[in-house]
């Protein structure tokens, strides 16, 4: 009887770690590596990046995967976004780190940075702007955010600076400080609130950084009990930041503010029990936030097996006291 006990209770053990686990949409594509997520809303269509191939994929709520875009020059590709103004996909495109893409060749390593966008209808290229010239040093264009202007801002996480091109599609150095510089990865997701203002994260000491959109000399440190070293994707949820930490945290918190982001609280986070394996981005979907599973923390362990399947899965948050 005691054994049974035992293997019952162990039973009802693993089935709480495993069993507690959020819904993940879960698609089989060996050796993607995604990183960027964005979603087109009309189509309830998930647009997957890849840092191996830069390669762009759809994946439907049901884990179907296609090949939306692909080419070789785009060695990888990292955050997206859809902006459904001008029906197009926008993809920051570069080539950070050697174990990354198969494509990786030494005149773009460091020095790529580029901002394309796709037709979502046609599949072909509209744009393909070249950030990297803009300022001097190693470069990695990260991640982007869309104001109500239709101008686009991008942060550079090897670069102290964030990029902007207009409407128009001319390109500049937008906003520079001494807030941004890291030892490795700085500035990582950004976010723009309608008030007038970005939002942005240093992945490397965990600051969560306040831009005002029409004076960029005007940054501040919000200020938060916590700091969120390996802080990722953002984004605004009525109101409140979703931000992204993996790092081994590898938890999505939700943010309130009320005075305008000076300042700000942890209102409530996912559990350890969720285990999100190493999660870099997410969207929201009719009021659910979906985080990529990146698990690109294997690509620098030669000792762990390849992945064959990836997933985004749903976060769910719980208040905290």
């Amino acid at each position: 009887m005691k054994k049974i006990i035992f293997g019952c209770l162990f039973l009802f053990s693993l089935c709480t770690s495993v069993c507690a686990q959020t819904p993940r949409i879960t698609f089989n594509v060996p050796m993607l590596y995604p990183e960027g997520v964005a979603f087109n809303a009309s189509s309830k269509t998930f647009y997957i990046s890849s840092v191996k191939t830069g390669t762009i994929g759809t994946v439907d709520k049901s884990g179907n995967y296609e090949v939306f875009y692909k080419d070789e020059d785009l060695i990888s590709s990292f955050g997206m976004k859809v902006d459904a103004k001008t029906n197009r996909l926008l993809i920051c495109l570069s080539d950070p780190n050697p174990n990354y893409s198969r494509f990786s060749k030494p005149e773009t390593f460091k020095k790529m940075g580029r901002l394309i966008g796709i037709n979502l209808k046609t599949k072909k290229r509209e744009f393909d702007i070249n950030l990297a010239t803009l300022n001097p040093g190693n470069h990695f264009i990260n991640d982007l955010t869309i104001d109500q202007a239709g101008n686009i801002y991008l942060t550079d996480s090897y670069s102290p600076v964030i990029y902007k091109v207009d409407a128009k599609g001319q390109a500049n150095v937008f906003a520079e400080s001494e807030l941004f510089k890291s030892v490795d990865i700085g500035l990582n997701g950004i976010a723009f609130n309608p008030a007038g203002y970005l939002i942005t994260v240093n992945n490397s000491n965990g600051a969560i950084l306040k831009i005002d959109i029409n004076d960029p000399k005007n940054i501040t440190t919000v200020k938060i009990d916590n700091l969120f070293p390996g802080a990722d994707g953002l984004l605004f949820d009525q109101g409140e930041l979703i931000l992204v930490q993996n790092k081994s945290v590898n938890k999505i918190y939700r943010i309130s503010s009320s005075d305008n982001w000076q300042s700000a609280k942890i209102k409530a986070a996912t559990t350890g029990e969720d285990r999100f394996a190493q999660p870099s981005t997410a969207i929201l979907d009719a009021g659910q936030v979906w985080v990529l599973n990146s698990k690109l923390n294997e690509l620098s362990n030669p000792t762990l097996v390849p992945s064959k399947e990836f997933s985004l899965q749903l976060a769910v948050f719980k208040p905290l006291n």
